[in-house]
């Protein structure tokens, strides 16, 4: 399950409201970078952050503040807040953010998430689906729309959306538990990843989350309340599939990347399956220091051709894949991946790279 600490930034500085009332401010520190260094000083994989200010006007307020905070941290930082626009998603992309959450925007036009999608691509757009008594909210949580929660989220998954935060206005903050059978509904009947947010008050509350099978869960108050350890919570929920494999490690004949014929450019393809299904998700390549990582890890790490940089897969997205196994071809030129795959595989949302068939006989 991935954990997601939360930093809701007001006048430029770091806050909790209750219930999302802008009038129940509760201030936990002048400087939100510093809260950033914290959350990945213990293990945190990826930071969620929201303009509050930005999310009442409709339009970035605390771009100053966010930037600092990406610049802060080496670990992927999303947004959400104030964005409406194209414009928007641009500008706040080029701060550094590594994807943007949409919420009024969705409601009122869907079209919208489409064109964005579109644009940038599913990996970069996460819808916020924020509701209060079954009913989706808008405008910083300041009005109701008529449109239910699930019915939000499906009419999402039709367009291209594969990650929604899910949010329980009435437990925002409140320390009371997250709504786990509404969001583990919207897990079930869409299939997509769902991040639950609001009232994550303990460890037992992470459990129920990880348990029913959700995604992934936003902690906000109870860390800065000290109720909830981010880095005992890492361990417990985001390191089970690397720590398997780092105790099987030592049962694992790891073959030496000299015996191993690489291309022209020192990279060796990697086929990936399923490791139960054994469908094929999709084909990248490896150099020396990525086949290493991936070895130590337990975690799928590729080399980027088109980037020409280490890419852990999934450290964006959400989407990691979990060695089950390694095996090396007959002629040593092809690894053969076969992994836990979180979400999907490929860019584009689906399963796997290879949904595209253009001859099929039927036999």
């Amino acid at each position: 399950m991935r954990l997601y600490p939360a930093i809701d930034i007001k006048d430029g500085k770091c806050v909790r409201l209750k219930k999302g009332l802008f009038n129940e401010v509760t201030i936990y520190s002048e400087k939100p970078y510093e809260i950033a260094i914290d959350f990945e000083k213990k293990g945190a994989k990826f930071i969620h952050v929201v303009d509050l200010d930005g999310a009442l006007k409709g339009y970035r307020v605390n771009a100053k503040t966010i930037a600092k905070i990406v610049k802060s941290v080496n670990i992927p930082v999303e947004l959400g807040g104030g964005i409406r626009s194209i414009s928007d998603i641009e500008d706040a992309l080029k701060l550094g953010v590594s994807r943007v959450i949409i919420g009024t925007k969705a409601v009122e036009n869907p079209d919208f998430i489409k064109e964005a999608i579109l644009k940038f691509g599913p990996e970069k757009i996460v819808v916020g689906v924020d509701a209060k008594d079954g009913l989706v909210a808008i405008n910083g949580w300041e009005d109701l729309s008529n449109q239910t929660a699930l019915s939000l989220c499906l009419a999402m998954k039709e367009i291209g959306v594969t990650n929604i935060v899910y949010t329980d206005i009435s437990k925002d903050g409140m320390l009371v538990g997250p709504n786990v059978e509404q969001t583990k509904i919207l897990s079930d009947k869409t299939g997509i990843n769902i991040i639950a947010s609001g009232g994550m008050s303990c460890i037992k509350d992470l459990q129920n989350i990880s348990d029913a099978g959700i995604h992934g869960a936003i902690i906000g108050k109870a860390i800065y309340e000290g109720r909830i350890d981010l880095t005992e919570a890492v361990k417990a929920f985001e390191s089970g599939d690397s720590l398997e494999f780092e105790k099987n490690k030592e049962h694992i004949d790891i073959p030496s990347w000299q015996d191993l014929k690489k291309d022209s450019n020192g990279l060796i393809p990697v086929v990936v399956q399923d490791y139960i299904s054994n469908e094929v998700l999709m084909l990248a390549y490896m150099n020396e220091e990525a086949f290493i990582k991936s070895c130590e890890t337990g975690i799928m790490t590729y080399y980027s051709r088109s980037r020409q940089e280490l890419w852990i897969k999934g450290l964006t997205s959400g989407h990691f894949q979990y060695i089950s196994s390694l095996s090396i071809d007959c002629d040593n030129d092809t690894i053969l991946a076969k992994v836990r795959q979180v979400g999907s595989a490929c860019h584009t949302g689906n399963r796997s790279c290879f949904y595209r068939n253009f001859f099929i006989k039927n036999i």
